[in-house]
């Protein structure tokens, strides 16, 4: 038996099942997927009316419905914390159409169109400071970011002599407290043993803006959305991660937290649950066909015309499938004037001064930042320099290959795809983890796909699973 809370109440619903979809969110990497139903109708009761707010009359004026926050019960327990999502007014049948969504599809609906140049996220004090809490202050080379309007310009942005006097400060927010903003921003909290890895603690986001105002003078201050690529959405943020670093995403939707694990980990962990075999209904072999993994560069960085470019692509096997990452990172090398390994980039940047424009026009391009140098600077580098735990490359030891993605890749290329009906109640709903091995019968398993029907008058029984075999 199922029911739906909003917070004015608990809604009239039609007799008959609503057939629910959960997708295991780990094994998508051009999407984050979640729990969503199929299209079901509300009766237009009077106490309907008033706690969806009369979202047909809205919607007739030409405005857009809000999702509505409500609690869904299953056989009277709190199963999950989501969303209703308008579709439709049926006056015939004096109808209203929703969509129940949660987990990844809840956090689409609040997402959508959010652009993180147009977010809230905060303002702090310009500390000229190498190791400040939000942002790295680590040099790059960009001789072509003033265009030439500005003749005392350096090439250098960040140019470090002890401090950061008088030059040109472009602050690279610090990847970990920018997405726990980004998130708090929409109502979520993010977690996982990701967030604590010292490696992906150092990790720090290009910005190709400096901290001036429209004369030129340094501000005291950042505001956070200005150091940020300007047009990419959140989804896409969220996404661009998951390509590079193999990362799956778990939503807790009681308190409204995103949890990240390795697929790596995933992959590799022993531990199972059992469960009743039930009816095997379906079998599809492997399709294996290979890889394809690539980064991207900045388009418009003219280094790119006579640099190697070959360690941002990978080929595995055929290479079929692709897993682009839009983002991505930029070139490092030796620069010739000072011996320092820098980030190097030829592009315009953006500044409110000089005629510039001040809009961010980058793309995500992640950098790790090391610190100061022995040399005398502090380094934020693609981690292709000498002695390199991780490095944002495909290929080698220290690559995302192998340090983030061949377990779980591994794992894919040799499980098919197999359906059984299984015996299950709403305990086995309240603990479904996406990220638990099963074992059924004499096999292990990863979940890919849970389809059920809930009932307004029946307890849930059974539902159909996809299996992805674990071949040990």
């Amino acid at each position: 038996m199922m029911a739906l809370k909003t917070a004015a109440g608990w809604l009239d619903l039609l007799p008959g099942t609503i057939g629910i979809e959960i997708q295991n969110p780990y094994f998508r990497y051009d999407a984050v997927p979640g729990v969503s139903t199929y299209p079901f109708g509300l009766p237009m009761t009077a106490q309907n009316l008033r706690h969806l707010n009369f979202p047909h009359l809205v919607a007739q004026q030409g405005q857009p419905v809000p999702a509505e926050p409500v609690e869904f019960y299953v056989d009277g327990l709190l199963w999950r914390v989501g969303s209703l999502v308008y579709q439709e007014f049926q006056p015939d049948k004096r109808v209203l159409q929703y969509k129940f969504v949660a987990a990844a599809a809840d956090l689409a609906s609040r997402i959508d169109g959010l652009l993180l140049g147009e977010m809230s996220l905060g303002t702090v004090p310009l500390e000229l400071r190498h190791d400040a809490a939000d942002y790295a202050l680590g040099m790059l080379k960009n001789p072509a970011f003033y265009a030439d309007k500005k003749a005392a310009y350096s090439t250098y942005l960040n140019l470090y002599s002890n401090g950061y006097s008088g030059v040109a400060v472009a602050p690279q927010l610090r990847l970990i407290p920018l997405l726990r903003r980004v998130l708090a921003a929409v109502g979520y909290s993010v977690s996982g043993a990701c967030l604590t890895d010292p490696l992906i603690a150092q990790l720090v986001v290009y910005s190709d803006r400096v901290a001036e105002d429209a004369a030129g003078v340094r501000l005291p201050s950042l505001v956070l959305n200005r150091h940020v690529p300007a047009d990419l959405k959140v989804g896409p943020l969220l996404v661009e991660l998951q390509k590079l670093f193999a990362w799956g995403y778990d939503f807790d939707l009681a308190r409204r937290e995103l949890r990240i694990s390795w697929l790596r980990d995933v992959a590799q962990d022993e531990q199972y649950l059992v469960r009743e075999a039930g009816q095997f209904t379906r079998a599809t072999p492997v399709v294996y066909e290979g890889y394809t993994l690539e980064l991207s560069f900045e388009a418009e960085d003219e280094q790119l015309k006579t640099f190697d470019n070959s360690w941002a692509k990978l080929v595995l096997d055929g290479g079929k499938t692709a897993i682009k990452a839009e983002a991505g990172t930029l070139h490092c090398r030796v620069d010739p004037q000072t011996g320092y390994f820098l980030p190097s980039i030829i592009t315009k940047g953006a500044s409110p001064a000089y005629g510039l424009g001040d809009d961010s026009r980058c793309g995500l391009r992640l950098l790790f930042d090391r610190g100061l140098q022995p040399q005398g600077y502090p380094l934020c580098t693609n981690g292709r320099e000498a002695n390199s735990a991780f490095a944002l490359a495909w290929a080698g030891g220290n690559g995302l290959y192998l340090k983030c993605h061949k377990p779980w890749l591994d794992f894919l290329a040799r499980a098919g795809s197999e359906e059984r009906t299984m015996p299950f109640r709403v305990g086995d709903l309240l603990s479904l983890n996406p990220g638990r091995k099963e074992l059924v019968g004499p096999r292990k398993y990863l979940w890919e796909r849970v389809s059920l029907s809930v009932s307004t008058a029946s307890r849930l029984e059974s539902a159909r699973f996809t299996y992805r075999p674990i071949r040990l």
